[in-house]
């Protein structure tokens, strides 16, 4: 009995240490013809159902639903992870919150509440571990946060207009064609706009870039400024209005969200359990710090005590002066727990770099 929790560990390492191999396949880190033939025979049958069920929307044999009171704005992508939506949408709640009366919703993957449905605030009470890491960085960084969660988010639109709120944010609508949506905001990742240009699981498109003709605006991250080749096979798309954006490093907090200082040049560790890891470590190589041990784990993964513990030591090897993590994974750990070595986390912000009367004109037209 006692060796349930262990063999439970091994096997959900054993299954991370697989799809990250897969995805290194993905990204050509490494190489397995065979593998990505496999993949690339599944992805025929993705992309398949991903033209049928758009084009029965578009042919209107289904038809979106929406609701009376409240504004729904869609902002997703057309690929899997990795784009940014979640710093947008904390981005353009905060604009909003000031005279608006904001629901945000989100599916909640990989938490107990995915499968229900379930409003939190400032004031709920919860146990951390159930909440899904979107949510818990929503209530940290959204002014007056309502965060509705669950798999069927027709289910809490409808909730959020019953209890009168002004705007509803759907993180990661685009696909949720169910609903009539009064805006659709699309976010590109600069550095991969159309994931590896092909479908899931032979790259990271969950529909065509010609999907991007439903987008009323196009945001594209990680761009320092006007990027014009990109623009010109956006345009290939659609003649959405397009706006810059790029992630800012704020400041550095431990567990109980203090801010803690370090100094460049230092010795760190690095972990993270989300879409796009190689961006994170870049940007913490770029505040001038030597990285001498990294963990990537899969998206939306909880790291394991005994996982945790045996990284820390490796790092104390090397001379590691502290772990630094993402907000994503920050929020999911105890701040209680006694470590050899100090846990910290960059909190990331947003900025508009190029086009920014666009994104006014955007604020402009979900407040009409």
């Amino acid at each position: 009995m006692p060796l349930i929790g262990p063999m439970m560990d091994l096997t959900i390492m054993l299954k991370d240490k697989l799809f990250l191999y897969v995805k290194e396949v993905i990204d050509q880190k490494r190489q397995n013809f065979f593998l990505l033939g496999i993949l690339s025979f599944f992805s025929i049958f993705y992309r398949s159902l991903s033209s049928f069920r758009n084009l029965f929307y578009d042919l209107k044999f289904f038809k979106p639903k929406g609701v009376k009171k409240t504004k729904i704005i869609s902002i997703g992508n057309i690929v899997a992870g990795g784009t940014g939506k979640t710093p947008f949408t904390i981005f353009l709640a905060n604009k909003l919150a000031l005279n608006n009366k904001i629901a945000i919703i989100t599916r909640g993957y990989k938490s107990k509440y995915e499968n229900r449905s379930l409003m939190i605030d400032e004031k709920s009470k919860f146990l951390k571990k159930d909440l899904p890491d979107e949510a818990m960085i929503f209530l940290q960084r959204v002014k007056n946060p309502s965060i509705f969660i669950g798999k069927k988010k027709h289910l809490s639109i409808k909730k959020a207009s019953a209890l009168n709120f002004d705007i509803a944010l759907i993180d990661d609508g685009f696909q949720t064609r169910g609903l009539k949506k009064d805006l659709e905001i699309v976010i590109l990742n600069a550095k991969n706009p159309f994931g590896n240009n092909n479908f899931l699981p032979r790259g990271y498109l969950r529909e065509a870039p010609k999907s991007l003709k439903r987008a009323d605006f196009i945001v594209v991250n990680n761009a320092k400024s006007k990027i014009l080749d990109l623009e010109d096979k956006i345009k290939k798309y659609t003649k959405s209005p397009i706006i810059y954006t790029a992630p800012i490093a704020n400041k550095f907090l431990d567990l109980y969200k203090k801010e803690i200082f370090i100094e460049k040049n230092s010795k760190v560790s690095i972990f993270s359990a989300i879409a796009n890891g190689d961006l994170f470590y870049s940007t913490i190589k770029d505040l001038g710090f030597e990285i001498v041990n990294t963990l990537n784990l899969l998206d939306h993964s909880r790291i394991s005590k005994e996982l945790l513990a045996d990284f820390i030591q490796k790092s104390l090897k090397k001379d590691a002066k502290v772990i630094i993590t993402t907000e994503k994974d920050a929020v999911k750990l105890d701040p209680n727990l006694k470590l050899d070595l100090p846990i910290i986390y960059l909190e990331i912000g947003l900025k508009i770099t190029a086009n920014d009367v666009l994104f006014r004109g955007l604020v402009e037209k979900i407040m009409k």
